[in-house]
């Protein structure tokens, strides 16, 4: 009964291994032409965030 018990565990163990590779898939590889750099990690400095302030104009308010 054991050697049985110990084969069905190592056949699940098996098949669940394969059902996780299959379905993980392969790595992605960017085709030609498709868009790599999407910039979702490029730090943001004062001078491309959008606010423009000049230092040499201060704002005024009526």
């Amino acid at each position: 009964m054991t050697p049985t018990l110990i084969v069905l565990l190592l056949v699940i163990l098996a098949v669940a291994a394969v059902v996780w590779v299959v379905k993980k898939g392969p790595a992605h590889t960017p085709r030609p032409g498709e868009d790599q750099d999407t910039a979702w990690n490029d730090p943001i400095t004062p001078a491309e965030s959008g606010h423009h302030h000049s230092p040499h104009k201060p704002e005024t308010r009526p």
